[in-house]
């Protein structure tokens, strides 16, 4: 008898130790995170992303977005450079608030409703710092994963396999007599227990089955995580966050009979991970009550993904709510958009916010801008920090300037664009397509938003400022706000009864080309491209020669021939 309570006691004795070094645990790894978020609030974030990471981050939110009335398309966004946006806007904490702001920033608004109920949101967690931060102490449950993404996940499970659970309920049985029979034979069933665990450890993982559903367990998981964060957010009670709050309650009911099948899958959950981590990696290796428990998770979270979605967008939203209060505290100027359905555009001290020490900008036009002037004066970085800020606008209710004003609008690009080598196109076949995209746009209802860097670059002449100056022209339609860069002098003066004309300048001191970026009105008067040449050292002859054809052009508008060449 008296065996049996040392041993008892043994076993109390392990337990409150364990426990006791997991509170500790937690607590460190809670105040540690309090630190980092406090210490990062309003600075830009330190996460770099591969574009292998960036892709798969980026698979939730492109699906989800395609259901959408409207989404920036794969062009717009690579002209935009919006991952690095996204790599700017980044201080969620946990994995569904990160994959959530790439659907976010992928899906600007053209209803205003959504738009200000997520500024009211931005604005709260802006002004309650100890809300906010108990928040994410919670959402960082959730735990970021660089290996993989939710969206990964939940394309896996639409493939995954059911497996056979008979032999590993056996198994499971006899680690439950071994426990037994150390209450009846403290020495020899405690033997046997090590004897049986080790047998069942072995099967766990050299088994087929384990290597199955690992990559499942995982998601499951990912699963258990949000619905833990969300069950701490439901016991917040802030008035502040009640819908998001309805939404969470209503998925996790859903996918109660999931929670009970997968009790034993909690595993490490960020903040409150550590000690209880290995318990459970324990738990599972001698009792396989994961691979029992398989193919019941895998059939609920099918039958219920929409509720997984629910949770997902739930919790990412008051996450990504988070970070753009934090990307706004960042900001040396930022305001909150004007928007009106009709009338024209107007933004003063507009700067592209990735850029260090930007110049601002200002303008107010009722239709279409053409902008002119030299290589590397500020034409294309203006044009993507026009249609950048009318991405924030319409996301998270903000802009990078003292005064922005537009009606909600669809956002099309045709920018940086390339040849489609896999596909046999030329870069013409590329850019005529994505011209056509845009006109079809033009055609439909409501408000369109569209940038052009160099119409159709990628022909001659003479065919291109005809057509360009056509393509333009259908462009300037009312609600449409075309703003198109261009090197042809020619179609200022063909557009300009449709299209208002400014222009970026430059000042050439000695050898240097000083470059101002500010944005004036009227059509650049002045070109670089042949004083550039002389400044790298190419021969006076060639410069010279190449000023006088210009020069030649100019006043009669007919090419000479170059000289004949000389026999050898």
């Amino acid at each position: 008898m008296r065996e049996h309570w040392v041993l008892i006691c043994f076993i109390l004795g392990i337990w409150l130790l364990v426990s006791g070094m997991m509170l500790y645990h937690n607590y460190k790894n809670r105040k540690l995170f309090l630190q980092q978020t406090k210490q990062s609030w309003g600075k830009v974030p330190d996460a770099v992303y591969t574009a292998d990471q960036m892709e798969r981050l980026s698979i939730y939110g492109r699906q989800k977005a395609r259901r959408e009335p409207f989404f920036i398309d794969e062009i717009t966004w690579k002209d935009l450079d919006l991952d690095r946006i996204f790599q700017r806007m980044n201080h969620t904490v946990s994995a569904p608030g990160e994959e959530y702001l790439l659907y976010l920033l992928r899906t600007p608004q053209l209803k205003e409703e959504q738009i200000w109920e997520r500024d009211r949101l931005i604005q709260f967690f802006a002004q309650d710092t100890e809300k906010r931060a108990a928040l994410q102490v919670i959402l960082a449950q959730a735990v970021k994963s660089k290996r993989r993404s939710i969206g990964e996940e939940l394309q896996a499970l639409k493939t995954a396999e059911f497996i056979g659970k008979n032999k590993h309920r056996l198994l499971c049985a006899a680690a439950r007599v071994s426990l037994l029979a150390i209450l009846v034979q403290p020495v020899y069933g405690f033997f046997l227990f090590l004897a049986v665990a080790c047998v069942n450890t072995a099967d766990y993982y050299a088994g087929r089955d384990r290597k199955v559903v690992e990559v499942y367990l995982k998601c499951f998981q990912s699963v258990l995580q949000m619905l833990g964060a969300a069950k701490k957010v439901e016991r917040l009670a802030w008035t502040e966050i009640e819908q998001y709050v309805s939404h969470m309650r209503k998925a996790r009911k859903n996918l109660l009979s999931f929670q009970k099948e997968s009790r034993w899958l909690s595993g490490k959950n960020g903040v409150s991970g550590g000690l209880e981590a290995i318990v459970t990696d324990w738990i599972r290796m001698i009792f396989h009550v994961d691979l029992i428990h398989y193919n019941k998770m895998l059939g609920e979270i099918r039958h219920h993904r929409e509720d997984v979605e629910l949770l997902i967008d739930s919790l990412g939203e008051l996450d990504c709510a988070i970070a753009a209060a934090s990307f706004r505290e960042m900001l040396p100027v930022w305001c909150r958009p004007s928007f009106q359905k009709e009338g024209g555009m107007q933004a003063k001290d507009l700067y592209h916010p990735l850029i260090e020490n930007p110049v601002s900008n200002s303008f107010c036009l009722d239709g279409g801008m053409l902008v002119t002037g030299s290589n590397a004066s500020g034409k294309s970085t203006f044009l993507r920090n026009v249609a950048v800020n009318a991405v924030l606008a319409q996301t998270i209710a903000t802009c990078t300037a003292s005064f922005y004003q537009a009606p909600p609008s669809r956002i099309l690009t045709s920018m940086a664009l390339t040849d489609n080598l896999e596909g046999g196109e030329s870069y013409f076949m590329v850019e005529i397509r994505s011209l056509k995209r845009i006109l079809d746009a033009a055609a439909q209802d409501g408000a369109l938003l569209c940038v052009v860097d160099e119409v159709l670059r990628g022909t001659n002449t003479i065919e291109r400022i005809a057509a360009s100056s056509r393509i333009l022209q259908k462009l300037c339609q009312k609600q449409v706000f075309c703003f198109a860069a261009t090197h042809d002098i020619e179609l200022t003066y063909i557009l300009e009864d449709w299209y208002e004309n400014y222009h970026f300048g430059e000042e050439i001191r000695g050898k240097d080309v000083l470059f101002s970026y500010l944005l004036r009105k009227g059509r650049a008067s002045s070109r670089n491209a042949i004083r550039l040449l002389e400044n790298l050292g190419y021969g006076k002859e060639l410069v010279q020669s190449a000023r006088e054809a210009a020069g030649e052009f100019e006043r009669t508008g007919v090419w000479k021939k170059v000289g004949k060449r000389k026999s050898t």
